[in-house]
């Protein structure tokens, strides 16, 4: 669900139009997941694959040095090499955290926009 109102929701508004779903390319990525002959890479590469929930889930708990279920943004920082601490600083502005602490729904919005940063929404 992420991916979807990741990409069709940019106002953030906790709505999507059924048009807007049913003809965009995250629904046929979503469809691939039926494929019998579907390889190990091309699982890794779809975000719906339980291979690639492990890889985003495994990246997440790898983070939490603490173990508390939460980011603080010196672990975010530990996320790619090169990620300043200004970057972390404002990433943290730009989305709702507890206590100063990213949650794992925001965490997968976050490695959304990293992983397609030339799309408009990763902005």
């Amino acid at each position: 669900m992420r991916k979807f109102f990741f990409y069709l929701d940019p106002k953030r508004t906790g709505k999507i139009m059924i048009k807007d779903m049913l003809t965009s390319p995250i629904l046929a990525e979503l469809y691939e997941l039926r494929s019998q002959n579907m390889s190990l890479e091309d699982a890794m590469g779809n975000w719906f694959s339980v291979q690639s929930s492990l890889r985003v889930y495994d990246t997440y708990l790898r983070l939490d040095t603490d173990k508390n279920g939460m980011l603080k943004k010196e672990e975010l920082a530990r996320y790619s090499p090169g990620l300043t601490n200004i970057f972390v600083d404002r990433v943290f502005e730009e989305y709702q955290t507890y206590d100063g602490e990213m949650d794992y729904k925001n965490f997968l919005d976050f490695v959304l926009a990293m992983e397609n940063k030339k799309a408009p929404q990763s902005l």
